[in-house]
């Protein structure tokens, strides 16, 4: 059914779809701040609100799919896989940026606005 490929060309797919998500990642953030900016929600509640669900809705579907299939195991696991991920690649973020630490500063009060 699938085309056998070898490990070289497996990493270059990986690499070339990686790279294809960090640039797409970039210009939505870009246009999620727009949208803040010109609808007047708040860059907070676009970027929980409109990214959240943007980055979620793949493993929302491939959750569903599974379910759906009769296969709850991996429906769950894509779900707690998904979090984990998230919470990692938040606690990697944190570290980089050090100009605040991004847990408090999401729970500012200027992004209740």
């Amino acid at each position: 059914m699938f085309a056998e490929f070898s490990l070289a060309a497996d990493i270059g797919i990986f690499l070339a779809a990686a790279l294809a998500i960090a640039l797409a990642g970039v210009a939505l953030t870009y246009r999620a701040d727009v949208v803040a900016d010109r609808t007047g929600l708040g860059e907070a509640m676009v970027g929980a609100v409109l990214l959240g669900i943007t980055t979620s809705l793949s493993g929302t579907v491939t959750s569903v799919t599974a379910a759906l299939d009769g296969n709850t195991a991996m429906a769950i696991s894509n779900a707690v896989g998904g979090i984990a991920a998230q919470t990692a690649f938040l606690a990697v973020a944190d570290l980089f940026y050090r100009k605040a630490n991004l847990e408090h500063a999401a729970a500012d009060e200027t992004n209740l606005a």
